[in-house]
């Protein structure tokens, strides 16, 4: 369907109005109403290359994959630096808690023993 076959019949005046090409609104060309296109008169536009703005600046994700990779390569290693060094973690920490604990006893304990021994000179 064409433009010229396109006619919209206005509901305030009964005009005829021909809908453009990607309307969805239009004022009536006799009264001015707002007239809103029907779905099953609406023309669709193919946008061209023109009307795309930048559309020489646009990337191909086929072409451009392996830049991406490339790019993205130092951050994953650090990730996964990350993660290795968590895991080291996570067992370490707990132990050194724990030994922390056992020394401050055991220091308590050796300090507390010459107060001890002379309880029962």
């Amino acid at each position: 369907m064409t433009e010229q076959t396109q006619t919209i019949i206005c509901p305030a005046c009964g005009g005829p109005s021909h809908p453009k090409a990607g309307q969805t609104h239009m004022p009536c060309t006799y009264c001015g109403a707002n007239i809103t296109i029907p779905i099953s008169k609406r023309i669709m536009v193919i946008p061209t290359q023109e009307d795309i703005p930048n559309a020489k600046y646009f990337q191909q994700p086929e072409i451009d994959a392996s830049d991406l990779l490339r790019k993205v390569q130092p951050v994953a290693t650090h990730a996964f630096n990350l993660y290795a060094m968590w895991t080291w973690l996570r067992l370490f920490l707990p132990t050194c808690l724990v030994m922390l604990v056992i020394f401050f006893i055991l220091c308590t304990l050796l300090g507390a023993l010459p107060v001890f021994f002379r309880l029962f000179q």
